[in-house]
């Protein structure tokens, strides 16, 4: 802070373009700092250390650069907890750090965020601020093109740009049994076909690794993730392991969310594989992917036309006419299905939640009263 106005946080801006800063990352400091003003003329803010978070743990997160925290370990008090889960720092995320006691602060506003349901129905973060996705799967026995429609979904709703990005080509004899039907299943989505242990293959993902470019590294065990993070960064950073040839399914190698730096400039943020991905608030990432059936279903004779049986219905005609596949109108009912399903769910799950927050701030608002008689 400096005369009651807040400034600029101290870092040194090569250090933050290391880690992925950039002018969208500006404007978004730029309007933290207004709604600060305009919230408190004169705030009592700290003196404050910009930092991103590079991981996260049970009992905190890592944030670079560290500032006054020792190791860049950054501990979250119990407020971080009062609202749900969207409002907690997750990888990706630049926040606010006390450049004194390297203390949680604040968080700058997100610029994107992935995030799913998780296995026991919880809204999970994924990472944030990202530019890029690069939705991983592998020549092997594990490719689905639905499961892809799901990361798709969730990367588009999240208006980051999508890269679908098969690996392990040099171990099959047909690449062309997996791309050709990457390719028309996904024609408008940029697709790459390559060898994660050659550099000329690994080579062709550059134009999304450059300074200020922050990618995420998405997809299930096993479909070598690992092994392309280690290609990215030229050096050993994440461990890999064999799949079971059976089924093509992988091993948790990596068992934390974490960030590395790209010598090409940029900065990957890389996940464990998940076997399932089930949708949160992926409503318009659903209807962008399948922009086909939606545009159909707009000129259906009735506004509810479930695409069964219905008189007029513009997508069984096309369905009839062979322009649209019956499988494709499944994936896009079942998804919509679950995304509303999950939608619901997290609401009632957060309403909740503010519902027990209420009544625990009462109770201490009470126990507080009888301690203190006169208040």
């Amino acid at each position: 802070m400096s005369d009651g106005k807040i400034v600029n946080p101290s870092a040194d801006l090569l250090v933050l373009r290391a880690l992925g800063w950039s002018a969208a990352d500006q404007h978004r400091l730029d309007d933290w700092r207004d709604m600060r003003i305009a919230s408190d003329p004169n705030p009592t803010y700290p003196d404050s250390h910009l930092a991103r978070v590079i991981a996260v743990e049970r009992t905190g997160l890592t944030v670079a650069p560290r500032g006054a925290a020792a190791d860049g370990h950054v501990p979250i008090s119990g407020r971080w907890f009062r609202g749900d889960e969207e409002t907690r720092p997750t990888i990706g995320d630049w926040v606010m750090i006390d450049a004194q006691t390297g203390m949680l602060l604040d968080m700058l506003p997100r610029r994107s965020l992935i995030k799913r349901v998780n296995p026991l129905g919880a809204l999970q973060l994924i990472a944030a601020n990202v530019d890029a996705a690069l939705i991983v799967t592998s020549c092997n026995a594990d490719f689905s093109l639905e499961r892809l429609e799901r990361y798709l979904s969730v990367v588009l709703e999240a208006n980051i740009a999508p890269v679908l990005v098969l690996t392990k080509i040099d171990l099959v004899e047909e690449p062309d049994a997996f791309t050709e039907p990457l390719s028309q299943r996904f024609p408008d989505i940029a697709q790459l076909a390559i060898n994660a242990l050659s550099r000329e293959s690994v080579a062709t993902l550059a134009p999304w690794c450059g300074e200020g470019q922050t990618l995420a590294l998405l997809g299930s065990s096993g479909v070598g993730k690992s092994t392309l993070v280690n290609a990215l960064s030229g050096v050993v950073v994440q461990q890999t392991a064999a799949i079971r040839e059976e089924d093509g399914k992988g091993r948790h190698t990596t068992t934390n969310r974490s960030l590395h730096r790209l010598p090409q400039g940029g900065v990957i943020l890389d996940s464990p594989g998940m076997r399932e991905l089930q949708l949160a608030a992926a409503e318009e990432g659903i209807e962008e992917l399948f922009a086909d059936v939606e545009a159909l279903a707009a000129t259906c004779r009735f506004n509810d036309c479930s695409h069964a049986s219905e008189p007029g219905c513009a997508v069984q005609a096309a369905i009839a006419s062979a322009e649209l596949e019956e499988e494709r109108l499944r994936h896009y009912q079942s998804l919509k299905v679950e995304e509303s399903r999950n939608r619901e769910t997290l609401a009632a799950r957060h309403a909740r939640h503010r519902a027990f927050g209420k009544k625990t701030r009462a109770a201490m608002r009470t126990k507080q009263q009888s301690k203190d008689p006169d208040q």
